[in-house]
Parts: C-alpha cells; sequence; structure tokens
C-alpha cells in the first residue's frame, strides 16, 4: 500500500511538473516567434499606447475626460472608464500607465463589474474573467490567447503580438486584473 502510494505521489509531481513546464515551453516559444517576427504594436485600446509621453497621456485623457469618455478612478490615482456594454453587465476599468524614461511601457487595468456583491455569485471574479477574455479577443485580433497557470493567481491568459503581451488575471473575488507590458521596452532604453 505505501509503494503505491509513493508511486502516485511520484506520478502526480511529475504530472504537475511537465504540465508547468509544457505551460512556460509554449509561453517562451511564443515570445520568441513574436518578437522575432519584426511586428510592433504600440496600440493599447481607446487610443492609448506604448510610447506615449507622461504629457501626451494627460493630455490625450484630459481630452477624453472632456468628451465625458475618461473620468476620475480609484482614489484619484487611477483613469476610469466605464463598460456599459461590452461586457454581460455594466463594469469599470481603472488604468493606469507606467513609464520608462518618460514613455508608457506598461499598463495596468482593473475590471470589477458594478453591481458585485458576494452574494452575487454570477459577478464573481471567475465570470469576469471569462467575460474580460472574450472582449479582448474582438479588441486584439492576431494570435491566440493561451492558458496558463500561476501557482499564486490560478488561470491565466497570454497573448503576445509581436512586442505587446497582455496577461488576464483574476485578482481578487471581484477583480480582474489586465497587465500589458512592451517587451522591448528594456531594448529601448539602452538604445
Amino acid at each position: 500500500m505505501m509503494r503505491c502510494f509513493k508511486w502516485l505521489t511520484f506520478v502526480v509531481v511529475i504530472t504537475a511538473v511537465y504540465s508547468c513546464n509544457s505551460d512556460n515551453s509554449k509561453y517562451d516559444k511564443m515570445v520568441k516567434n513574436e518578437l522575432s517576427s519584426g511586428v510592433h504594436k504600440d496600440s493599447l485600446f481607446m487610443g492609448i499606447k506604448f510610447g506615449m509621453t507622461q504629457k501626451e497621456f494627460y493630455t490625450y485623457c484630459w481630452a477624453m475626460n472632456k468628451k465625458g469618455l475618461f473620468v476620475d478612478g480609484a482614489n484619484s490615482m487611477t483613469v476610469l472608464y466605464k463598460l456599459n456594454n461590452e461586457l454581460k453587465y455594466p463594469a469599470s476599468m481603472n488604468f493606469f500607465p507606467a513609464f520608462q524614461h518618460d514613455k508608457v511601457y506598461k499598463m495596468r487595468a482593473m475590471f470589477g463589474y458594478d453591481a458585485f456583491a458576494p452574494w452575487n455569485k454570477r459577478l464573481y471574479a471567475d465570470s469576469l474573467q471569462l467575460d474580460v477574455l472574450s472582449l479582448f479577443k474582438k479588441w486584439y485580433k492576431g494570435t491566440d490567447f493561451i492558458t496558463m497557470k500561476d501557482s499564486l493567481k490560478g488561470t491565466i491568459y497570454v497573448k503576445v503580438d509581436g512586442n505587446r503581451r497582455i496577461i488576464i488575471g483574476k485578482y481578487d473575488e471581484a477583480h480582474v486584473k489586465v497587465d500589458y507590458t512592451d517587451l522591448l521596452a528594456n531594448d529601448k532604453a539602452t538604445k
């Protein structure tokens, strides 16, 4: 019995390691293929793109605010865009970039359904993550999202188009976090 248990444990561990390596191998291959393609994708969403200076970003957001599309987000530390019809239920997208050498090279966006409540299971992050994934498949054509397992975040969806990487993962029970990264940013910084 003990020998059988040890064997079963060994098989489970090997399977887990192989599946993690398989995810990483698929991801590494995707990054290598996309970066070597020479394709350059700077577009993020709503006219925002990698490479905008801080001044360009703030000026653009101010213009979008005047049009009623962007408002102050969480704690006035992010920009808020209301998704009224894009997802299954009305939602909010709070976002703000990271700058390197005065240019946008990362963007973090947090999605949440406006009517989320602990007793409203259909508005939990599990459902929201799949809805955001469906929306992003419409927004970003080209390569497919791959599914990966993260030891801390669970299931995440990753897409790389040229230099642009997008990761969709659950943040907590109510929110989904999307990270955009220009994979060439470090190369650009050294040139």
